[in-house]
């Protein structure tokens, strides 16, 4: 038998620890964004380690095609989102085409 916490759709109720909350709170005051100090920082780390040259991405087509299956491993649907967006856009242009033959048929 399930107790009143595990039924379906409640969740427990949690406090939080009011030290975790403080120190939160410090950090995200402490990260609200760069001064001008910082941004140059990291813009001569950029230049300096030009990370756009090592990080291209697959060339050929055919490791183009394996980068794109990599997600399909950890997939939790049958269908990835990729495929599924291709096949909603393959439907719409159907759907155009035959509104198209419709209008010009007069119906």
């Amino acid at each position: 038998m399930r107790s009143a916490n595990t039924e379906l759709g409640s969740k427990p109720v949690v406090i939080p620890n009011p030290k975790r909350v403080a120190a939160g709170k410090r950090n995200w005051l402490r990260r609200r964004g760069l001064s001008p100090e910082g941004r140059e920082n990291l813009r001569s780390a950029a230049l300096r380690t030009k990370p756009w040259q090592h990080s291209t991405g697959p060339k050929t087509p055919a490791g183009k095609a394996k980068a794109a299956a990599n997600g399909r491993k950890r997939q939790s649907g049958l269908v990835s989102v990729r495929e599924l967006k291709a096949d909603l856009r393959s439907l719409r242009s159907l759907f155009k085409e035959m509104k198209a033959s419709r209008d010009s048929v007069g119906v």
